[in-house]
């Protein structure tokens, strides 16, 4: 935490309940890391933050005074709706009534909390070999539907069902498995790895939101197929490794209408599917492309494609940009709520991948290297981990931890996970490193698993 926020005789305790707008929230009543907040002190500036800091605190501690409050008045006697500007103006009226609107997004995740979770129905270890099979089944597939798009065909959209469909079926039982694979990536297949990658994510997010099974496919569909229109690009422009002319990134920017029309002219394309290609690059403020929709013109679908769609695109190794990690990604989703993405939406995905998704090399306190294997949606900082390097960095094999064991006492500290490493970094390639082999048990198997693990 920075200086600013060290004076604690500047702090008072306040229960979560009597939270407002333009509150500095400096301090929780659990770590930060238990939570989807990245920033550690932050400024309440959407109802969303209150409702998630509602969720997981009981109470927070917060500046009494100060310039941080944005230049609002007191925020503990009114809260900060409706200005006296937007109540006076037809042009305030409409800002208002667009942020109303907005802040309506937040009914998806009131539904959420009305419906079951889905519970893991496979361990882990049990689902990644079927969900390895899958993926790799999916590569070729997915590169089918690429050369259709590039040749200007009409799309298999039934190979896309299929493939969606298999995943589905994957992440209900456990979608850590398929999560490892999004992280294995190869820079010369970009494309190709970027569609399926978005698919997972966007149906394990779906899976988080507790989206019934029909909404996954639209989903799932929707992220397969969000970037056909790219392959109407031209490579030059598409693979180019410096950054594009004004004029390139005008082409550029008509992907998402040759999307569209693809997608117009291949029968059986869902109406969602379609919607998507056309929309993942718009925006909540309107400053998005190819049209400058606002957020009230913006379906679900449209608002969680553009979230995993940024998350997979700046975790990945691109001719242009370097990959970043897990967490500078979903700082910028953070960063970036409520302008570029929706703001309750964010919060979310942020909560579902937590700093270490599963696949994240890791290096723990005492020197071990681990691959991160699973964790608990409230827990996600102290994740179960594959071992597979010991503190003198010589193989280990088919060793795990469980962080958790370090709160409960049982493990020391020095197994906590000091930080995370590049793919590569001491010869550890995630790709060879299969939880269990080809031949181990298919998730048919165990039918009657029941976990607390997602």
């Amino acid at each position: 935490m920075s200086n600013q926020f060290l004076d604690r005789s500047n702090f008072i305790r306040v229960p979560v309940s009597g939270l407002k707008l333009g509150m500095l929230v400096t301090e929780l009543d659990r770590p930060w890391l238990e939570t989807p907040f990245l920033l550690q002190g932050f400024v309440i500036r959407h109802p969303s933050e209150i409702r998630k800091l509602q969720e997981y605190c009981d109470y927070v501690f917060v500046e009494k005074e100060g310039r941080l409050w944005g230049e609002k008045k007191d925020p503990f006697r009114a809260s900060f709706g409706r200005s006296k500007r937007s109540a006076a103006s037809p042009g305030g009226n409409a800002l208002h009534k667009r942020a109303r609107v907005d802040n309506d997004s937040g009914s998806l995740i009131q539904a959420m909390n009305t419906r079951p979770e889905y519970p893991a129905q496979n361990t882990v270890e049990n689902e990644h070999p079927v969900a390895r099979r899958a993926y790799e089944a999916a590569h070729s597939q997915v590169e089918d539907l690429l050369e259709q798009a590039r040749l200007g065909n009409v799309l298999d959209t039934q190979g896309a069902k299929d493939v969606v469909g298999n995943c589905i079926d994957s992440i209900l039982r456990n979608p850590s498995a398929l999560l490892w694979m999004v992280k294995i990536k190869h820079m010369d297949y970009y494309t190709m790895e970027h569609c399926l990658n978005v698919c997972i994510l966007a149906i394990a997010f779906g899976r988080h939101l507790r989206l019934p099974e029909n909404e996954l496919i639209n989903l799932g569909v929707g992220g397969l197929l969000h970037d056909v229109g790219k392959m109407q690009i031209p490579d030059k422009i598409l693979n180019k490794p410096g950054k594009l002319t004004e004029e390139e990134f005008v082409i550029m920017k008509a992907h998402p209408e040759e999307g569209r029309k693809l997608l117009m002219k291949s029968q059986g394309s869902l109406s969602s599917a379609i919607d998507v290609a056309i929309n993942h690059h718009e925006r909540m403020d309107g400053k998005g492309y190819p049209r400058g929709l606002f957020a009230h013109e913006l379906s679900s679908y449209a608002r969680i494609i553009a979230i995993v769609d940024a998350f997979d695109a700046m975790t990945s190794e691109r001719c242009y940009d370097k990959a970043r990690s897990t967490l500078e990604s979903l700082k910028e989703i953070y960063r970036h709520r409520g302008t570029h993405f929706d703001e309750a939406l964010a919060l979310e995905f942020i909560q579902l991948m937590g700093p270490y998704p599963p696949g994240t090399i890791v290096e723990l306190g005492n020197g071990y290297v681990g691959i991160v294997l699973s964790s608990q949606i409230k827990k996600r900082h102290l994740p179960n981990v594959k071992l597979v390097l010991d503190n003198n960095k010589q193989p280990v094999f088919e060793e795990f931890i469980d962080l958790l064991d370090v709160e409960r006492g049982t493990v020391p500290r020095e197994w906590l996970i000091h930080r995370v490493l590049k793919d590569g970094e001491h010869g550890v390639f995630l790709k060879d490193y299969p939880v269990k082999t080809a031949e181990a048990s298919h998730a048919s198997e165990n039918p009657g698993f029941q976990g607390d693990r997602d």
